[in-house]
């Protein structure tokens, strides 16, 4: 089919779609190359492993023996034992990130002091 400059254009004009067509068409193809992969993938995935199969036995049978809440388990183990164990060391860090905040600002007064 020719156009009104007298040439014939195609499907494969490059120039007549212009940039956008060009990217377009490049957006296209990588689009539809990542869904071909992606099927393909999921077509040939192999089958879980027995280990993969008992693991999830695991989480299902942890999942019967701790309820229907998957956070309280950890949120009573956490307060139960853990923090109560944790205070003097949680005390003691807060004694040392006192201690360093009122050295920066004693250092920041001297600072000024000096000006």
């Amino acid at each position: 089919m020719e156009n009104d400059r007298g040439t014939e254009e195609t499907w494969t004009d490059w120039e007549g779609g212009g940039r956008g067509t060009q990217i377009g068409m490049f957006v296209g193809l990588a689009v539809g190359a990542g869904l071909l992969l992606f099927v393909l993938r999921r077509l040939f995935a192999s089958k879980p492993t027995p280990a993969e199969e008992i693991s999830d036995r695991l989480s299902e049978g942890a999942l019967s023996l701790f309820g229907d809440e998957p956070l309280a388990a950890g949120r009573d183990l956490l307060t139960a034992k853990l923090l109560p164990e944790m205070k003097p060391v949680l005390r003691a860090l807060l004694r040392e990130i006192e201690a360093s905040v009122a050295q920066g600002f004693k250092r920041a007064e001297r600072a000024i002091d000096d000006l």
